[in-house]
């Protein structure tokens, strides 16, 4: 071993944003709906890792050449402990030394972060790298998020005349109240706050942000429904910010509706309010747990990034 594992900093980050580059142009190749911003506008990934240069990271170094890297992104709590994230752009390697390389580096930031108390660990990575999946998976890292794409072309369904689209989200709370208490159940236990007061507030929120709700009713009570709107700075879909991308921002059925095609027929109305906006691609993030939600996206959009997550045991 010849190479060496130094502290990420400022002089790092050209040869890091070309090391990303060259990973994003390839899982271009496999997800052809990736827009093209990251190859076009590179210093836009390099502002976005210079805020990270106050974070635990890690460069490899050999002969003066960066082989590889790792930053931390953020550190939060998540799942009742302090977590520590590595997001997709924050860290790449040449492809001929991956596993190991990735594999000594997560050493190092772990042990730093273990060092801070710090024992939920997760990382964002494109889909098609099998061997850093793999690499991951075998370091105890498992799915926890993905996120997956569509183009705006028309799905094998007609509009449903009994899908609307609702102004009133008021009319929509106790269905929104339902959906969120899905989320703490088997096998996706994840808790979300459930008043009333807050799951109006969501609601307005997508509201006030222009994105629209496409509803179906049974009995004039709202039992499907899907918030489309444009791909929002600051939140899922770092990568298809300010790139012409809409994004379903929440979906749900009840249980009695499910498989009676309400999911496709609301999908198209999003695919055709996308379109006729003039959106060039469509994305949806979703939790790998959720399974009824997994195997409806899966149908219909193709996945280009995971987030994986590893507990270490927090009484070290």
């Amino acid at each position: 071993m010849t190479y060496k594992l130094v502290p990420f900093t400022q002089e790092h980050l050209q040869p890091a944003v070309e090391l990303f580059t060259q990973r994003y142009r390839a899982e271009q190749a496999d997800s052809p709906c990736l827009p093209s911003r990251v190859l076009d506008d590179p210093d836009w990934i390099k502002a976005a890792l210079r805020t990270k240069l106050d974070n635990p990271g890690v460069a490899v170094i050999e002969q003066g050449q960066l082989l590889a890297y790792m930053v931390t992104s953020a550190q939060f709590s998540k799942k009742g402990q302090q977590a520590a994230f590595v997001q997709e752009y924050c860290h790449s390697a040449i492809p001929n030394r991956k596993q190991e390389l990735y594999q000594r580096m997560y050493q190092s930031l772990a042990q730093e972060w273990v060092n801070k108390h710090i024992h939920l660990h997760l990382i964002g990575h494109f889909a098609h790298d099998a061997l850093l999946q793999e690499t991951l998976y075998q370091i105890g890292f498992g799915a926890l998020v993905t996120e997956r794409l569509r183009d705006c072309s028309a799905i094998d369904v007609g509009p449903d005349q009994t899908i609307k689209q609702e102004q009133d989200v008021s009319k929509l709370l106790d269905l929104h109240l339902e959906h969120i208490h899905y989320y703490p159940g088997s096998p996706i236990f994840t808790a979300r706050s459930a008043d009333r007061h807050s799951a109006l507030a969501d609601l307005e929120s997508h509201a006030q942000n222009g994105d629209v709700f496409f509803v179906t009713y049974e009995r004039d009570e709202p039992c499907a429904y899907l918030i489309v709107g444009e791909s929002a700075i600051g939140a899922e879909g770092f990568l298809l910010q300010e790139t012409n991308t809409a994004q379903v921002k929440s979906a749900y059925a009840r249980t009695g509706m499910r498989g009676k095609g309400i999911g496709k027929a609301l999908l198209w109305h999003a695919i055709e309010w996308s379109k006729n906006r003039g959106y060039e691609r469509l994305f949806v993030e979703h939790e790998t747990a959720n399974l009824t939600g997994s195997a409806f996206w899966s149908r219909y959009f193709a996945p280009y990034l995971y987030f994986s997550m590893r507990y270490v045991d927090n009484r070290l």
